[in-house]
């Protein structure tokens, strides 16, 4: 299949790269770390994934890769350039495949670690009772709470990707998956929206973190 982007998509792949940079400036992404994509709105089959091993501070709309989310094949004529998706395709490919998700973000920000180091063991983070909460799509009080699914960190990205499926498909409220000791995937059916849902989220960790301190 030959596949053209098109000025929709072009238009995207700019914004998200902008936010990218933004994000690198705030240490989302250390030592190229991090990866990013979206989901086609012309071709809804393609995935456009952040292409491996980039300099995040200079990533621009020309560093996503498409790739099929249904049989996780690179389109031809870039699979034939050299160039390589993200290690961690499969996780976004798998979010597409399953939520109603247009962008996903995986963060290495430090404060995700941390976080996910105040519930060892739990395959769930329990978040409850914070006005911000409502900035999730759908949430509408702060008198609920929200589980975000926690998994250990693996070099065995095609099996990890199996096996978040259960718990993200079990949490009527999920933008979000942590992985112990790398970081957090954040997604949303636009790019603001998935920017806001990780502004959400980093909110929490913060207060969580600064809670946690005062009672140590």
């Amino acid at each position: 299949m030959s596949f053209i982007i098109s000025a929709q998509d072009h238009e995207e792949m700019k914004k998200l790269a902008a936010l990218v940079r933004v994000m690198n400036t705030q240490g989302h992404n250390p030592a190229t770390s991090g990866n990013y994509s979206l989901r086609s709105k012309t071709t809804p089959e393609i995935a456009l994934v952040s292409e491996s091993g980039i300099d995040k501070s200079k990533f621009t709309e020309e560093n996503f890769i498409p790739v099929h989310y249904n049989d996780r094949r690179m389109v031809d004529s870039y699979a034939l350039s050299g160039r390589k998706s993200s290690d961690e395709t499969d996780i976004h490919l798998t979010i597409y495949q399953i939520t109603k998700a247009n962008c996903v973000l995986h963060s290495h920000m430090l404060d995700a670690l941390l976080f996910a180091d105040l519930f060892p063991g739990k395959q769930f983070a329990t978040i409850k009772d914070l006005e911000l909460l409502k900035g999730f799509k759908g949430i509408k009080t702060h008198e609920l709470e929200i589980n975000i699914p926690v998994f250990d960190n693996t070099q065995d990205i095609r099996e990890l990707a199996e096996t978040v499926k259960p718990s993200i498909l079990s949490q009527p409220f999920s933008y979000g998956l942590l992985l112990r000791g790398h970081g957090i995937y954040v997604w949303g059916e636009s790019v603001e929206e998935a920017k806001r849902h990780l502004e959400v989220f980093e909110y929490i960790f913060k207060y969580y973190l600064n809670s946690h301190s005062r009672k140590a």
